[in-house]
């Protein structure tokens, strides 16, 4: 989940809709809730959504709560509403503290084996106190169950509305059109295999800012028995390639083409009564012809967290 807010602060090119992952009730139980609460540590603060390094290190405190209710949720038709709030506070470095407040919704239609599904969202973020970004996202998708019911396959499209606040940033505001492809290995005994494609293309008020992007990813989900709890280890990979349409307007370099590697993992180890303790890792590896954002950047977060 922390890993999904901070998403928003860098503006990572994934298809997404940002909404937080509400954790499933027990069966049965409409409403889901969630809180988690723990540090993080992280090597280079960035804001990639504005081009901003700062080449220093820092530590936070951060937390994060959803809170998801099913008003319909059987065989053939799901629809859910969600709220979701995410922040965190900076040691030192005031000016990238975030708030995010986010709703989003959620429609779901089967039919002959065939989840057609629709989704809204909203975020509005704040960034150094100030606010900074609202995001509008529709994405509908179809997903299949293929014979055998070991890979479910889903495909989206996806069409988000970026507004930034603030005067000296409207120049990025942009309208994104994504598309993607996802394959899910289901492998028995809650262990899968995860790979997908995304194609985005980024328009932008002010065309330096503009570019297509591609993401490939792959991630795996891995119960792990230890110390008679049943744990949850995660691990992934992703490659994500941005070029810019025409750099020389704005930018130190003709051309911007910029690529960037991610490995990711977690482990999460349930404590009692809904509550949980979890580490995660993330090493970001920024290239770029433009220098600001040809960085690396390693993020530590220990976490305790409840879910009902």
């Amino acid at each position: 989940m922390m890993s999904t807010a901070r998403n928003i602060l860098l503006a990572v090119t994934t298809i997404s809709s940002f909404s937080l992952p509400a954790f499933a009730a027990e069966e049965g139980e409409p409403l889901s809730l969630s809180v988690n609460a723990g540090f993080e540590s992280d090597s280079n603060i960035t804001v990639d959504a504005i081009d901003t390094t700062s080449n220093v290190g820092d530590e936070a405190f951060v937390f994060d709560g959803s809170a998801d209710y099913k008003f319909v949720d059987d065989k053939q038709y799901g629809f859910s509403a969600g709220y979701n709030f995410y922040m965190n506070r900076h040691q030192d470095l005031d000016a990238f503290d975030m708030t995010l407040h986010g709703i989003n919704l959620d429609g779901r239609y089967t039919v002959s084996d065939v989840d057609l599904g629709l989704a809204y969202s909203f975020n509005a973020v704040r960034l150094g106190g100030n606010s900074f970004l609202d995001m509008n996202t529709i994405r509908p998708n179809i997903g299949y169950l293929t014979a055998g019911n070991k890979v479910y396959l889903l495909g989206s499209y996806e069409y988000q509305k970026q507004k930034f606040k603030q005067t000296a940033l409207i120049g990025r505001n942009a309208t994104r059109n994504s598309g993607s492809i996802k394959a899910i290995y289901l492998m028995g005994k809650g262990r899968t295999i995860t790979g997908g494609y995304t194609y985005l293309d980024h328009k932008t008020d002010q065309l330096a800012y503009a570019y297509t992007g591609h993401v490939i990813e792959i991630s795996t989900k891995l119960p792990v028995d230890f110390m008679q709890r049943e744990t949850t280890v995660r691990a992934g990979y992703k490659l994500q390639s941005r070029d810019y349409d025409d750099a020389s307007l704005l930018y130190d370099t003709v051309v911007r083409s910029d690529t960037r590697h991610t490995l990711s993992a977690s482990w999460q180890v349930p404590i009692k009564n809904g509550f949980s303790a979890k580490g995660e890792f993330e090493h970001i590896k920024s290239n770029s012809t433009y220098a600001p954002v040809d960085y690396s950047e390693n993020i530590w977060t220990l976490t305790i967290g409840w879910e009902y």
